[in-house]
């Protein structure tokens, strides 16, 4: 994970210099790399103490672990683009979070998902724009095995997730994990599987369990192939399902 998603990881527990901080860094990272410490948190209205502290938030020990982290990522920016194509970087980026996803979802991880799914009644899936066709490919494969699985389009969302009880299972896709859908589903009392890119969703309260992947940029929603992980998330559960 590059530093810039490790800042959008813990932005909820930010405090508001360390907003400060995050909104310098991420509207101009190399300068992480050029000025010293001193300049930095003098440039971005802070004292170095409240620096060391935000680094710190993200798990380093040292602010020159931080820098070296940011020197290595924005290295690695710069070969994509010498390069060439954006076409060349997209296949590059996927590749690393197919390494990344590898990690996660190993046998043993899936199959006690696929118990933990299989130990509820009822199944339906869900989600916004291009995150509701792997709702709908979950449908499709499960089919396959003859098992019922109900894709639900937005419309219809808030109804389902009325009459749904604790033994029925909603898995919802959203990159984002932002309040627009969550808010459909907080009345449910059914039990909620987030399939995300966000460690930190909104209405967490109300998800039973979530399923971290992994994206490109500092913003999910932002990263065009987080999409395309839920499809291989997908094919890879339904064979444990």
């Amino acid at each position: 994970m590059n530093p810039l998603q490790l800042m959008e990881m813990h932005r909820s527990d930010f405090t508001p210099n360390d907003l400060v901080i995050y909104q310098a860094i991420l509207e101009n990272p190399d300068q992480v790399v050029y000025k010293t410490t001193s300049r930095l948190a003098e440039d971005c209205g802070v004292s170095q103490p409240a620096l060391s502290r935000f680094v710190k938030t993200l798990g380093y020990n040292r602010y020159q672990d931080f820098r070296a982290d940011v020197s290595t990522w924005l290295a690695v920016q710069a070969e994509q683009t010498a390069q060439g194509s954006n076409h060349t970087g997209y296949f590059h980026r996927l590749y690393q979070l197919l390494q990344n996803s590898e990690k996660l979802l190993t046998p043993a991880y899936l199959q006690e998902l696929a118990q933990y799914i299989n130990n509820h009644a009822n199944i339906y899936a869900t989600g916004l724009a291009k995150s509701f066709q792997p709702a709908q490919l979950f449908e499709i494969l499960m089919r396959k095995k003859r098992r019922t699985v109900r894709a639900v389009a937005n419309d219809f969302l808030g109804e389902t997730s009325a009459y749904m009880d604790d033994n029925d299972l909603l898995i919802l896709f959203s990159v984002s994990g932002r309040s627009e859908i969550m808010q459909s589903i907080q009345h449910t009392t059914g039990k909620i599987l987030l399939i995300t890119a966000n460690p930190h969703p909104a209405c967490a309260e109300k998800i039973d369990r979530s399923v971290v992947l992994p994206y490109s940029t500092c913003d999910p929603e932002a990263s065009s192939v987080s999409p395309v992980l839920f499809d291989i998330f997908v094919e890879l559960l339904v064979e444990y399902l």
